[in-house]
């Protein structure tokens, strides 16, 4: 789950020192790996070696003290052989590359501190004068809705699978501000809506570069960094108190905000005014 959840930095750095150990005790092992390819991963099963035996658990336990020791958890020992096959091929799985890559393979690791304090120093224009919007500006609306059948693409991205090198073997998770949102054919028939690179200026006084690109222009970015609009987007999520880092923006994240669609203003070919 780390990887789509974030960890804190004492907690990663937890993990590299263990992953060291294992790896000097059995260069051969996978040490601790991290699940890239989603969904996230949440199970937990034990294989363990016992003298000469192989012993299988799965439940409800995370490898930690509270998950073996203090609390109120079930777990059951896995004795049948069709089973254990089973879960065998299972870990296989989950073990190989295009699945889960070793810790010391996965690059620009989603730390909490270090996401949080990114955002505080997102860079953004301001503008020299403010736009001025009146009822004789045309515009359109940006409908935001269909995020509840887009859990992994759209104001998601963060929860598709990062990229992979297969060369090198490393892993490059997705950044949860990365943002690009999947306009409607209809939509992007509007006259109104842009066509290529323009300026985007904010209802909060922030101006950045964006693009529409793909068939249509349906792909609608911020030029050169995803995050940039995601920064903007999510932000404004953030300090309303709907969204928390690494979580999913859904349908009810939009309707306790209480928008569900940018309005976009048309002052030119080429500069646009958002209001979110």
């Amino acid at each position: 789950m780390g990887i789509f959840e974030g960890l804190n930095r004492h907690t990663y750095k937890k993990l590299g020192e263990l992953n060291s150990l294992i790896l000097s005790a059995n260069a051969k092992c996978g040490g601790v790996r991290f699940v890239w390819n989603p969904p996230p991963f949440h199970g937990k099963i034990y294989r363990i070696k016992y003298q000469d035996e192989l012993l299988y658990f799965a439940g409800s336990s995370n490898f930690s003290q509270r998950g073996l020791f203090n609390n109120l958890e079930f777990t059951c020992k896995i004795s049948d052989t069709t089973t254990i096959n089973q879960t065998e091929t299972y870990l296989n799985w989950i073990l190989t590359d295009n699945v889960s890559v070793n810790f010391a393979k996965c690059e620009s690791f989603p730390i909490i501190e270090s996401v949080k304090e990114n955002h505080k120093k997102t860079i953004f224009m301001k503008p020299k004068t403010k736009p001025v919007i009146n009822s004789n500006i045309p515009y359109l609306d940006l409908s935001l809705a269909r995020v509840y059948n887009q859990k992994r693409s759209n104001l998601n991205a963060f929860f598709c699978k990062g990229k992979w090198n297969r060369k090198t073997g490393t892993v490059i998770p997705r950044d949860w501000f990365e943002v690009e949102i999947i306009v409607d054919i209809a939509t992007t028939k509007n006259p109104i809506y842009p066509q290529g690179d323009f300026v985007a200026y904010t209802d909060d006084g922030l101006v950045f570069p964006c693009r529409t690109q793909g068939d249509y222009y349906k792909n609608l970015r911020s030029r050169d960094d995803l995050k940039i609009l995601g920064h903007w987007l999510k932000g404004k999520l953030q300090k309303k108190g709907v969204l928390e880092l690494f979580q999913p923006v859904t349908s009810q994240t939009l309707e306790e905000y209480g928008k569900d669609y940018i309005r976009i203003y048309k002052l030119s070919d080429s500069d646009y005014y958002l209001e979110f």
